[in-house]
């Protein structure tokens, strides 16, 4: 009997967290969000009138950790429903993304608060008597400059401008990134091409090949392909590669046309500074690139099409894939990704207006002094679930009870 309730209970749970759409622990890894908690900077006056809030945001990390950002965009503000996923410079994330706005930020992140000590911060600046505040409202200057030409108000007959330490580090920053664009930072995991079409299944598919930060080998498996399985150049069947590996999609002859997803993860991908992140599957929310390392889960997918067989066996290998846009990892760091099959997009939000200053910068309303800073995430869902877990243990409870006096 104790069995048949802890079965029931099982049963029950697993219904009830898909019912109240709780991931479970496999995908729980899926989504990345900010969390409510960030620090507060101070407030920046813009060259042209305008005040600008600044925060140090919280990005979370496989559940548990997490990895510090900025914003990478004034005129866009937070969506309090948005999932986070790393994404790629001149992909519509984020404005003014020339070959120069990647490296020019990853040298700000990796050299200014938090990923520097405000001590070793003070000495390589030159900037005395800086505080946190103060830094942090200086490098999220630094970073909008680079994605929106923001320029920092000097004290004038207009009226005063920023604090001396501000516009201090700024200079710094602003100057540094200049001098010494830094090296863009590498995703935490992809599979290139980005996607395979129309690819002859004669032949083993590809080439495939991953790249990642993490240290060690990078499982891989595919879906949707009936006895199809992975190999590398040589034919042998796989299911690690290495950084760099290429292996290839293998079909067996009476395979008809179809798709499938080939699919890589990894557990100890590094997230260095500047990487960016935006609205997972594309809806709109403040971009932000981190300020700091941290390892994460990380999986990235690639979607294979081929047509029917010809009866050809003797064809080899194909070097040049149909396709070559890398896919970047599906949910890496924070976002990194537990399942095997992507997630449903979220549901767009209305995000708050934004407002333009006399010098033309937008700065959004989250980035206002006057406004309220949205928060992102939504914490409800695992409340709910909660309750109506244990309505269902009740539930079974009672059932027990009524066989007893049954029996």
């Amino acid at each position: 009997m104790p069995g048949l309730v802890r079965r029931f209970l099982a049963a029950a749970t697993a219904a009830l967290a898909v019912a109240a759409g709780v991931p479970a622990p496999a995908t729980a890894q899926d989504l990345s969000r900010v969390a409510p908690e960030t620090e507060k900077g101070a407030t920046l006056r813009l060259d042209g009138g305008e005040a600008a809030t600044t925060s140090l945001y919280r990005l979370t990390v496989d559940g548990d950790g997490s990895v510090q950002a900025y914003c990478a965009d004034i005129s866009t503000s937070v969506n309090s429903q948005a999932a986070y996923a790393e994404a790629e410079w001149g992909s519509g994330t984020a404005p003014q993304a020339d070959s120069s706005t990647p490296g020019a930020v990853a040298w700000i992140t990796e050299n200014s608060y938090p990923n520097v000590g405000m001590e070793r911060l003070r000495e390589e600046s030159g900037v005395r008597g800086i505080g946190r505040r103060q830094a942090i409202a200086a490098t999220q200057a630094a970073i909008w400059h680079r994605t929106n030409g923001v320029e920092l108000k000097r004290g004038s007959e207009r009226g005063p401008g920023n604090a001396a330490q501000i516009t201090g580090l700024y200079d710094y920053l602003v100057r540094g990134a200049r001098a010494h664009t830094g090296e863009v930072p590498a995703s935490a995991l992809e599979l290139a091409p980005g996607r395979i079409e129309g690819a002859d299944p004669d032949a083993p598919i590809g080439p495939l090949t991953v790249h990642t930060t993490s240290p060690g080998p990078v499982a891989v498996w595919v879906q949707g392909a009936d006895d199809g399985q992975l190999t590398g150049a040589g034919g042998r069947a796989l299911d690690l590669v290495q950084d760099g590996e290429e292996f290839f999609l293998a079909l067996p002859s009476e395979a008809p046309a179809g798709v499938a997803t080939v699919y890589a993860k990894v557990t100890d991908a590094r997230i260095r500074p500047g990487r960016l992140f935006g609205g997972k599957d594309g809806v709109e929310t403040q971009p932000l690139v981190t300020a700091g390392s941290a390892v994460s889960t990380a999986t990235a997918a690639v979607k294979v099409d081929w047509a029917a067989h010809t009866g050809a066996t003797d064809a080899q290998p194909d070097p040049a894939p149909s396709a070559s846009v890398p896919a970047t990892a599906a949910a890496p760091g924070v976002g990194g990704s537990a399942s095997a099959a992507p997630s449903a997009p979220p549901t767009p939000t209305p995000t708050p207006q934004a407002s333009a200053s006399p010098s033309g910068v937008v700065v959004a309303e989250d980035r206002r002094p006057d406004g309220h800073l949205a928060h992102t995430g939504t914490w409800l869902g695992p409340v709910i679930a909660a309750g109506l877990i244990l309505v269902a243990a009740g539930a079974a409870g009672l059932y027990l009870a009524r066989r007893r006096r049954t029996m």
